[in-house]
C-alpha cells in the first residue's frame, strides 16, 4: 500500500509534469490574450493540486507553473526573459498566489489528518465495547489494542497476579513490569523515567503496568512497546481510554 510520502511524491512529478503540459496545450492560445490572462489556468490546477497533493506538491506546481508560463507563454517565447511589466505582474503574481494555495495545502493536510487520526481512535473504542459487549475472549480483545496501537505485547492479570489474557496468544513475558503508569496518560509514575520518541511518549525500557478498576476487583495491565517512536498525545490518551473501558468492564463482572 503506498505511503503518505510516497503518495506526495507522485503529486509533485504530477504537478511538475502537469504544469508544463498544461503550458504547451495553451499554446494556441498565447497570441490570442495576454499572458496574465493565461495565468488564472495554471492557478486553478495549482489548488487542485494543493487540495489533493499537499503543500510541497503545491510548491513545486507553483513554481514550475510560473517557469512554464514564463518560457512558453510571454514574449520572448522560449526563454525566461520577460519583457513587458504586465507579463512581469503576471508572473510573480501566479508565483505568489501558488504559494498561498501551498500554505493552504497544508493546513488542509494537518486538518484531514487531525480528523482521519480521530475517526481510527473512535473506532478502535467502538470495536473495544462492541467485543466486551459480545463476550469476545480475553486474547482478542488485546490483541485488537495490540493491533491499534502497535504495542508488542500486552498480559491482563487479576488481583492475585493470575493471567486472564495475553497477546501474543500463548505467550506470556518472563518479567513483570516494575514502572506503574498513571491511568489518565500513561505517564511513569517516577518521572525520571519518562522516554520520549519521534512522536511523542515511549513505554517505560522493560514495559509499564496500569492498575485498572476499583481495590476490591481490580486488575492489571502490563504494556510492552513495539515502536520506538513513541504515542502521539491523543493516541496515548485513546489507549488509556481503552484500558479503563477494559478494566471497569472486568471490574463489574467480577463484582456480578
Amino acid at each position: 500500500m503506498m505511503g503518505k510520502q510516497d503518495d506526495g511524491l507522485v503529486w509533485m512529478v504530477a504537478g511538475g509534469l502537469g504544469s508544463m503540459a498544461l503550458a504547451v496545450l495553451l499554446i494556441p492560445l498565447r497570441t490570442l490574450t495576454p499572458a496574465s490572462n493565461l495565468a488564472f489556468v495554471f492557478l486553478a490546477f495549482t489548488i487542485v493540486v494543493a487540495e489533493l497533493g499537499g503543500r510541497s506538491a503545491a510548491l513545486v506546481t507553483a513554481l514550475v507553473s510560473g517557469m512554464s508560463l514564463n518560457f512558453f507563454l510571454t514574449e520572448p517565447y522560449l526563454t525566461l526573459t520577460i519583457e513587458k511589466r504586465d507579463d512581469v505582474i503576471a508572473f510573480f503574481a501566479l508565483v505568489g498566489c501558488g504559494l498561498i494555495a501551498a500554505w493552504f495545502g497544508k493546513r488542509r493536510a494537518r486538518l484531514s489528518e487531525v480528523v482521519s487520526r480521530a475517526e481510527t481512535e473512535l473506532d478502535v473504542l467502538k470495536k473495544l465495547v462492541d467485543q466486551l459487549t459480545a463476550g469476545v475472549p480475553l486474547d482478542e480483545i488485546l490483541g485488537l489494542l495490540r493491533q491499534s496501537f502497535g504495542l508488542s505485547a500486552l498480559v491482563l492479570r487479576d488481583a492475585g497476579g493470575r493471567v486472564l489474557g495475553a497477546v501474543p496468544v500463548g505467550s506470556s513475558p518472563a518479567s513483570i513490569p516494575e514502572t506503574q503508569l498513571t491511568a489518565e496518560t500513561l505517564f511513569p509514575a517516577d518521572e525520571d523515567r519518562l522516554r520520549f520518541g519521534a512522536r511523542g511518549l515511549r513505554l517505560p525500557d522493560g514495559g509499564g503496568r496500569l492498575l485498572l478498576g476499583t481495590d476490591r476487583h481490580a486488575v492489571s495491565l502490563d504494556l510492552w512497546e513495539g515502536d520506538a517512536q513513541g504515542f502521539g498525545l491523543d493516541e496515548g490518551r485513546t489507549l488509556a481510554i481503552a484500558a479503563s473501558i477494559l478494566g471497569l468492564h472486568l471490574s463489574r463482572r467480577q463484582a456480578g
